[in-house]
C-alpha cells in the first residue's frame, strides 16, 4: 500500500500531473493508495503524523520537491516504510541521488512495484532544540546566506533569483569564524562557507562534493578559505561541474561525525534548520528507497 504525498505547487502544476499519472497506475495494477495532498507544511505533517500509525503502508512516495523529500525523510528514517519520489520541484537533488531524475513515472512505478529497496546513509542534525534528519547537504556560511535571501525572494521565480540572491549576498559578506571538530580532528578557520555533504549535489544540480557517497557511512567536509569576492565569484559558477576542485583555498576533510560553531545558519537539503552549534552524524543504512541504475 502506497501513501501519496503530494506538493501540488511544485512544478507549476507538473507535481499534480505525476500524481495523477502514478494514480492511474495504482489503479490499473490493483495498488492501494492514498493520497496526502495539503496546502501547506504543518497541514500535511499533521495528516502524515495520523496515516502512518497504519502499519499496512510499504511506501511514502514524495511527489514534489527536495523540500518535500525532506519533510517526508522525517517520518521514514529508520523505520520500516520505504521513500520513493515523482521528482517535481526545482532543485530535485535527491532525485538526482537516486537516479530518478530523467525517470519517466512509469518507470518509477514499475521500479518500486517489482523491485526492492535499497539502503542509503543519512545525515542526523542535533541542536539545542532539534534532531532533524538531511539526505543530501548541509550548507553554512555564503551558500547558506544565499539560500535564506531567495527564500525572501517572490519574484523571479526558479533558479534565477538564486543569481540575484548570490549578488545581494556578497555585497555584504565577510568570512566567517568556524570552530570544527571532525570526529577528533579541531578546527578553528576562517571561512566562506562550509558544507557537510552526504550526497554530491545541492542547490539543483550543483557538485558541491563530487565525491561524496550515501553509502560509504562518512560525510565529506568541504571548507573555502578567505578569498576575495571576485574570488568567491569565479570559484561559484564551477561548484555546477563539480570543477571548484582542487583549488589551494578549498579544503576537504571526510568524518562520520562533525560538530560545528559560528555565527551563520545552517540549511539542510535547502532547508533552514537552525544556528549552530549543531552536531552531525552520518547514520549508515538509515533509510529505505529505491535506486535507480
Amino acid at each position: 500500500m502506497f501513501l501519496i504525498v503530494v506538493n501540488s505547487k511544485s512544478g507549476k502544476g507538473h507535481a499534480r500531473r505525476r500524481a495523477s499519472k502514478f494514480i492511474d497506475l495504482c489503479k490499473e495494477n490493483g495498488v492501494r493508495y492514498k493520497v496526502v495532498d495539503k496546502e501547506s507544511a504543518e497541514d500535511t505533517k499533521r495528516d502524515l503524523n495520523v496515516e502512518l500509525l497504519n502499519p499496512e503502508y510499504r511506501a511514502l512516495i514524495a511527489v514534489g520537491g527536495d523540500g518535500l523529500v525532506n519533510l517526508c525523510v522525517q517520518y521514514v528514517a529508520q523505520k520500516p516504510i520505504s521513500l520513493g519520489v515523482l521528482p517535481a520541484g526545482t532543485g530535485n537533488d535527491f532525485a538526482r541521488a537516486v537516479g530518478a531524475y530523467r525517470k519517466s513515472t512509469e518507470e518509477i512505478f514499475w521500479n518500486l512495484y517489482q523491485t526492492k529497496p535499497d539502503s542509503i546513509d543519512l545525515g542526523l542534525i542535533e541542536s539545542n532544540v532539534l534532531k532533524h534528519w538531511f539526505v543530501q547537504v548541509l550548507s553554512t556560511g555564503f551558500d547558506a546566506l544565499v539560500n535564506s535571501k531567495a527564500n525572501e525572494i517572490k519574484w523571479p521565480k526558479g533558479k534565477s533569483k538564486y543569481t540575484i540572491a548570490t549578488i545581494l549576498t556578497l555585497a555584504r559578506f565577510k568570512p566567517i569564524a568556524y570552530r570544527l571538530i571532525i570526529d577528533e580532528k579541531i578546527i578553528e578557520q576562517d571561512a566562506m562557507l562550509l558544507s557537510v555533504a552526504n550526497g554530491k549535489t545541492y542547490g539543483g544540480g550543483m557538485r558541491i562534493c563530487p565525491n561524496a557517497s550515501n553509502s560509504d557511512g562518512l560525510f565529506d567536509v568541504l571548507l573555502v578559505r578567505p578569498v576575495s569576492k571576485l574570488v568567491l565569484l569565479t570559484i561559484f559558477p564551477k561548484v555546477f561541474f563539480g570543477k571548484h576542485i582542487p583549488h589551494p583555498k578549498i579544503d576537504v576533510y571526510r568524518g562520520k561525525e562533525v560538530s560545528i560553531s559560528g555565527n551563520t545558519k545552517a540549511f539542510a537539503d535547502g532547508e533552514y534548520i537552525d544556528d549552530p552549534p549543531i552536531r552531525i552524524q552520518n547514520i549508515q543504512n538509515s533509510l529505505s528507497t529505491w535506486l535507480f541504475v
